[in-house]
Formats: C-alpha cells, sequence, structure tokens
C-alpha cells in the first residue's frame, strides 16, 4: 500500500497466487452468477442489481453484512480484456477510486492483482480496512473455486 496522502490520493494493493487457470478466475467474476457467491468481506452477501460486463458498461452491487446493513455500490466498467484485465471506476462519495483487475497467469495458477487508485481527497483512514477486506474477498473466491460455497 503506498503511503496515504489525500492531497495527491493514494493506492491499495492486493496479490494472490490461485492454483486456477485465468481463464477460470476470470470467469468467476465475468459471470454474476458466480460473482455474487463470493464477492465481499467475510459475511456479506450479495444481490448483482446490474451486469454490463462490456467497456462502459454499470455494475451496481447491493451488499449485505452480518448485521443485515446494506452497502449499495455502484461501478462502470472501463477497459475488459479476457481473460487478462478489468478495469472499473467505483464512483460513489465515500469511496472513489479506479481499480485494475489483473490475472497474469503463474505456471498451472493465475497471480491475482487487485490496484486501487483513489481519487485526490479521499479519506486514506479506510485504507487498511480495504487492504484486510481484499484479502478476504480473495480468501472466499479461492474458497468458491475449490467448490466451497460457504463462508
Amino acid at each position: 500500500m503506498d503511503s496515504p496522502n489525500s492531497d495527491t490520493g493514494f493506492t491499495v494493493i492486493n496479490t494472490r497466487y490461485l492454483a486456477f487457470a485465468p481463464e477460470q478466475v476470470f470467469g468467476a467474476f465475468a459471470d454474476p452468477a458466480q460473482l455474487l457467491v463470493w464477492w465481499g468481506p467475510h459475511g456479506f452477501t450479495n444481490v448483482v442489481d446490474e451486469f454490463d460486463f462490456r467497456p462502459g458498461g454499470v455494475f451496481r452491487i447491493t451488499m449485505t453484512n452480518e448485521t443485515g446493513r446494506t452497502f449499495e455500490n455502484a461501478k462502470q466498467f472501463l477497459d475488459i480484456e479476457q481473460p487478462r484485465r478489468v478495469v472499473l471506476r467505483h464512483y460513489q462519495p465515500m469511496h472513489d477510486f479506479t481499480m485494475t483487475m489483473l490475472f497474469d497467469a503463474d505456471g498451472d495458477g493465475t497471480e491475482l492483482t487487485w490496484r486501487m487508485d483513489f481519487v485526490p481527497g479521499s479519506d486514506s483512514a479506510i485504507a487498511e480496512f480495504l487492504q484486510a477486506a481484499n484479502e478476504q474477498n480473495f480468501d472466499r473466491l479461492e474458497a468458491f473455486l475449490n467448490g466451497d460455497t460457504h463462508d
């Protein structure tokens, strides 16, 4: 994670090796029926409200935590290169960032990287939370790819 500086923005980066081909890892994101099973930190459930998987397309998802609190998320796809990269813009007053997801072949598996570049003026206090939440997201994705759909 870059050092947080609200004047210039900040970056959160998570990387994980997954023992699955890039096409399979990419597919778990590109298919909203799969995505809703694993997306989000531990304990979250999801409803995919809109998923127009093309550059310019909208991705809206409602996430619900264990206490029942809902979080509506709005994103727009900026670039998609199957099965290598997805770039999206998460645009909300609380969180405003561009996320680049890389699906790099590594032997028989994939090195998955999520890079979140926040706009200047963003509250950098969220960086530590997001670093941990992204790791939980990776945990859930890996479990899903292994056939475990329980959190």
